[in-house]
């Protein structure tokens, strides 16, 4: 299990002074990059230290605004990886379609040789992004559903 603590002097080191009813943009950053390096198939336990006393009902709005930020970066997510599965796609299906015309365009020498080397430059690009840069989309979003059902508890009180 992950463990993530946090100190909490006053609602304002977890409020976003711009929109109080979203988490600050530090404390997001900050438990994103505690998960950082450690195995995403962990479960991921903050724990909140106030140093004042917490009512019941604002444990519940940290609690709601540490979920749906992430399950808003989720989503952000999740949008960005459809469009560029989509976009992979695309510039496969054009590297074939290059080198089906380059194929048949036997009227130019340079063109044809042109288009061969975009369409095997097409699919070269559309496999690497396949390959190798979706592992790092596929981590983050693994990491952020794990942030947005997250365990979190709050410890008593106490005072510095």
């Amino acid at each position: 299990m992950n463990e993530i603590l946090i100190n909490i002097d006053n609602a304002d080191d977890y409020t976003n002074k711009y929109n109080s009813n979203t988490l600050s943009n530090k404390l997001s950053n900050y438990i994103y990059e505690e998960c950082k390096g450690k195995p995403i198939n962990n479960e991921v336990l903050i724990i909140i230290k106030p140093t004042y006393k917490i009512k019941e009902e604002e444990k519940h709005d940290i609690i709601n605004k540490i979920h749906n930020n992430y399950k808003m970066d989720l989503d952000e997510n999740l949008l960005i990886l459809k469009y560029s599965t989509i976009k992979k796609m695309a510039i496969f299906l054009l590297g074939i379609l290059c080198l089906y015309i380059s194929y048949f365009l036997k009227i130019n020498f340079v063109l044809s040789e042109t288009i061969l080397i975009i369409g095997w430059v097409a699919i070269w690009e559309a496999a690497y992004a396949w390959l190798f840069e979706s592992d790092k989309n596929k981590i983050k979003i693994k990491r952020l559903k794990k942030l947005s059902t997250c365990d979190i508890k709050f410890e008593n009180f106490s005072k510095k």
